[in-house]
């Protein structure tokens, strides 16, 4: 039986965060639902070269292992007549217009979890996407002011599951690794915390249902879940 909302799991969430004094949120997935726009974009370009992604597969191998364009490419083997690099270029361009575009939305729980957060830690987001992607669709939404430490693809860093993004993350926070808490969606966020020497807090979305978090410190079933103990003093 799921343990989820149940006294000893609020317990053990209060206990992890009583430990911390930075949190670092993914973004994408987490906060923001934009991961069918990450597909629709992908999808967009691997079309143009006669391929389509499975978007259940897509969930698995691009989103939370991090496997990304050349990782499609070796799994079935596809002869292109372009290079990766170029493919990720087109990628960033089409997702890019989705963001400016107003048509990415954050979580309903986003906002309040967000400040629920500010009121008791310092707050870094630490992603994968662009800086500017993810400053437009927190203007689009109204955010823009909620978080101010924001670590995307720029500068060019390794990407998770490396630790690097969430090591910077808690330098820009002035506080040491061991009290911060990462707030994934994802194994290659997991994998990160872990390399980081990080607690890591999974939440469950429509997407990662079906995929095992077997180091995580606690998974949650929704932001929602944070928010009475978030709270408490």
């Amino acid at each position: 039986m799921s343990e989820t909302g149940s006294p000893e799991r609020i317990h053990k969430l209060k206990a992890l965060l009583d430990q911390c004094e930075g949190v670092i949120l993914d973004f994408d997935g987490l906060i923001a639902d934009s991961e069918p726009f990450h597909y629709r974009a992908y999808n967009e370009v691997f079309e143009r070269y006669g391929h389509t992604i499975d978007p259940e597969e897509y969930w698995v191998e691009f989103t939370s292992k991090g496997k990304g364009i050349q990782g499609e490419i070796e799994r079935y083997n596809l002869k292109l007549d372009v290079k990766p690099e170029e493919m990720r270029q087109q990628k960033f361009e089409i997702y890019s217009r989705f963001c400016q575009n107003g048509d990415i939305k954050l979580f309903p729980e986003a906002k309040q979890f967000i400040q629920k957060l500010n009121g008791r830690f310092k707050v870094a987001i630490a992603s994968g996407s662009w800086a500017h992607d993810i400053r437009a669709i927190l203007k689009n939404e109204n955010a823009d002011s909620l978080i101010q430490t924001i670590l995307g693809k720029d500068p060019p860093r390794p990407e998770k599951p490396s630790p690097d993004i969430f090591l910077e993350a808690a330098q820009e926070l002035g506080l040491p690794s061991a009290k911060c808490v990462v707030v994934e969606d994802a194994l290659k966020g997991l994998t990160a915390a872990r390399e980081a020497g990080m607690a890591c807090i999974i939440v469950r979305n429509r997407l990662n249902q079906n995929i095992e978090f077997t180091d995580a410190d606690i998974i949650l079933e929704s932001l929602s879940e944070f928010l009475t103990p978030l709270d408490s003093r």
